[in-house]
């Protein structure tokens, strides 16, 4: 979903798909008819600190499931947890030394 954003002209919100939150990109690439970038982050900023965006984003879901757009019954949260290899973490692979453990000597 894109950043809600009020128009000068009319005070209304407005969903724009200027920059979605987690892409990476940098506000200095916001287009321009989202106006100066600097204030486009300001506001981002005031709006999810204030909870000025989690409160369009319940009202837009309260609306759309209204309308029948949610089919709560595929809703759904996994919660599987696969333990990774140790190389997937960086260590070693069984192709390296000192993968094999230590033999143990008797004492």
């Amino acid at each position: 979903m894109g950043e809600v954003a009020p128009t000068r002209t009319t005070g209304r919100l407005r969903v724009g798909s200027s920059r979605p939150k987690r892409s990476g990109a940098p506000w200095r690439d916001l287009p321009e008819r989202y106006g100066s970038w600097r204030a486009a982050h300001d506001r981002f900023r005031r709006w999810a600190e204030d909870g000025t965006l989690q409160s369009a984003a319940r009202k837009l879901q309260g609306e759309l499931d209204a309308e029948g757009y949610i089919d709560w019954e595929q809703l759904g949260a996994d919660s599987t947890t696969i333990r990774a290899s140790r190389s997937a973490a960086g260590g070693p692979t069984d192709d390296k030394k000192g993968t094999e453990p230590a033999e143990k000597t008797a004492e």
